[in-house]
């Protein structure tokens, strides 16, 4: 018997009948229908609901968008239901973060189907909520009691928050009985585990203001200590209303802001101010979990700031002494916040067996995000597989990932273990889901929904106990509005997204990377080179690297093989695609024509080697098998 009490929202009459059949025949109770946003509300406030189906073009003014803002609010799980699913509503429906998207017409098993999808993304938030309340409780309690000055359990407690509350700048007040400041420090993230205290005398120092100055911008005003989410135009209205934010945020190029004021017995008060670089991140979740921390966090602070009055020497410019964790994220390179806040996104996720999307441009680095959620996770004593769904061959794909029985079909000689049953008890990383066939995107649905897998010719089921992490570098909203990916299964993949940033977008890495990449390559070829030019790296910041670290990389590679004397030539950089070969008749190269020069060129760098160490196949990030068969494809003569 289901438990789930479910609202539908639907303004024709024949379809929302059908719909109370369905679940009621499926053992849900069906708590009301309503035709409009009003009627919803009102059956809403009459009973406790645990889903609601919900039509985008009700009755009245009001459309299902609009009641979906409310059900966030509440926090109440939704499933839109509606005959358009073009790119425009899908992206207006995007951005309520519903559980599920049906299109009409439907079968009894989409709606039952989709339900049971948003039940697990239910399920599968609550215990991500839980977990970090516990793990941040436990965590303000342990750090605590160790004998640690009181900078070392601030800049503690500071970094785990980030992963949760994720932040820039932190600005900590203490406040006494008589409203006074007596206590001001600031904290900085430098690197991923790395943060830096400092205090005002610090502080003053490196923008270059008098203490007298300071004073007269640092007035206590509400705005400075109140509860509150300042995102877009709040955040620059507050920045008017309290000068001494507008000069943080100026000085550290920080964008949002979030307060939260704790209240101790003693009578003091100690404000967090959170500040970012990223527009519109803090979020009424975030302020939920403070709220939920207060009591622990009020009894600890109180204990920590007496550590403080009691006279301890304050240490100027603390550094925190967490290194990164190389072993955990190896082979990620770079420091940008927009690199870091996918880190700490990792953190938060790889513990769980929560199903996660990876999205970002070709390049980017996907595959490294994917072995690092593998290796912080409870199953990284078991095998991450990999797979390329672009790269298999249609006739073969399901043999690959599914495996096959003897004699299933002709030249099945030998029974086959599929990539599924590999990767049991570890990781199924599938790279290009979106090139993923449609007919078998249902068959990996049923491995996420019944943790179970089929081989061709197979009698019976085979239970695998595995996590699936996917990538793509297509817009899969996109492929859903021209029906070549699965509604159900891309909300059932796309329970914990994270977006890896293009190049373009964290130009702060480009030299870290640079460096990176010429010490690996140099040591491989056996050259010394030494430190890059000014005038190399100038050009490497001016380009766009549409081909992302990849194209950097190879970029690299090229110059360490033309260098000489340990120098990296800049003359020699070829940045960008150069038209060689005369253009089709209307002025454009096909893409084939382009893949065609831009192999020819990495084999004339590799001196027509395809596998192995130093190969056109490693170069272009492809296996060797499907480098050879292009090669034969396009005509290319070795």
């Amino acid at each position: 018997m289901k438990t789930e009490k479910i609202l539908i929202v639907e303004d024709e009459f024949i379809v929302a009948h059908d719909l109370q059949m369905i679940l009621q025949r499926a053992g849900y109770q069906v708590v009301g229908i309503a035709d409009s946003v009003k009627n919803a509300q009102v059956l809403l406030e009459k009973h406790q609901v645990d889903l609601v189906l919900l039509d985008i073009y009700l009755k009245g003014r009001l459309t299902g968008i609009d009641l979906a803002h409310d059900l966030m609010k509440s926090e109440i799980p939704f499933i839109y239901i509606s005959a358009n699913s073009n790119e425009k509503v899908l992206e207006a429906a995007k951005s309520t973060c519903p559980y599920g998207f049906i299109v009409k017409p439907y079968r009894d098993r989409d709606i039952l189907l989709s339900i049971d999808i948003a039940r697990y993304r239910k399920e599968n938030s609550n215990n991500m909520k839980m977990s970090s309340e516990r793990f941040m409780q436990d965590f303000i309690v342990d750090i605590s009691m160790k004998s640690l000055t009181w900078q070392k359990k601030i800049l503690c407690i500071a970094s785990a928050f980030q992963p949760y509350i994720p932040f820039d700048f932190i600005a900590l007040s203490g406040i006494g009985k008589d409203g006074k400041r007596y206590s001001e420090i600031g904290i900085t993230r430098k690197n991923f585990d790395q943060y830096d205290l400092f205090t005002v005398n610090e502080f003053l120092k490196y923008i270059g203001l008098s203490r007298a100055e300071y004073n007269t911008i640092n007035q206590l005003v509400p705005e400075t200590t109140a509860d509150a989410i300042y995102i877009g135009d709040d955040f620059k209205g507050v920045k008017k209303a309290a000068p001494m934010k507008n000069l943080i945020a100026n000085t550290y190029h920080l964008y949002s802001n979030l307060v939260k004021t704790f209240y101790l017995e003693n009578g003091d008060q100690i404000s967090f101010s959170f500040y970012s670089r990223t527009e519109d991140i803090y979020q009424p979740t975030h302020m939920e979990l403070l709220n939920f921390l207060s009591g622990t966090l009020e009894k600890k602070l109180a204990h920590i700031i007496e550590l403080e009055k009691a006279g301890t020497e304050s240490i100027l410019h603390q550094e925190s002494d967490y290194p990164l964790a190389k072993k955990d994220f190896e082979n990620i390179i770079g420091k940008s916040t927009a690199l870091l806040s996918v880190l700490d996104k990792i953190k938060i996720v790889a513990p769980t067996d929560t199903s996660v999307l990876i999205t970002g441009e070709s390049g980017t680095g996907k595959e490294e995000m994917a072995k690092s959620i593998h290796r912080l996770s409870h199953r990284n004593t078991k095998p991450i597989v990999a797979v390329n769904c672009a790269a298999l061959p249609a006739d073969l794909i399901e043999s690959i990932l599914f495996g096959h029985e003897r004699g299933a079909f002709t030249g099945a000689i030998n029974t086959r273990i599929g990539k599924f049953e590999e990767a049991n008890g570890g990781t199924i990383f599938l790279d290009e889901i979106g090139e993923m066939p449609f007919d078998l995107q249902a068959k990996l649905l049923r491995v996420l929904q019944e943790k179970e897998i089929e081989r061709i010719g197979g009698k019976q089921p085979i239970k695998v106990d595995l996590r699936i992490i996917a990538a793509t570098n297509l817009n899969l909203e996109k492929e859903i509005a021209k029906g070549r990916f699965r509604l159900d299964l891309f909300y059932r993949l796309n329970v914990f997204p994270i977006h890896v940033p293009a190049l373009c977008r964290r130009k702060t890495d480009i030299p870290l990377l640079a460096e990176y990449f010429v010490e690996k390559h140099a040591k491989a070829v056996g050259k010394t080179t030494y430190e890059i030019p000014v005038d190399f790296m100038d050009r490497l910041m001016l380009y766009d690297w549409p081909g992302n670290i990849r194209e950097l990389e190879h970029v690299i590679l090229r110059s360490v093989l033309l260098s000489s004397n340990g120098k990296l030539n800049p003359d020699q950089l070829e940045l960008g695609i150069k038209n060689e070969e005369p253009l089709s008749q209307n002025g454009i190269k096909t893409i084939s024509d382009n893949e065609r020069d831009h192999i020819i060129r990495v084999l004339e760098l590799c001196k027509g080697k395809v596998a192995g160490s130093g190969g056109a196949a490693e170069l272009l990030g492809i296996p060797a098998t499907t480098l050879n068969s292009k090669i034969k494809k396009l005509d290319i003569k070795r």
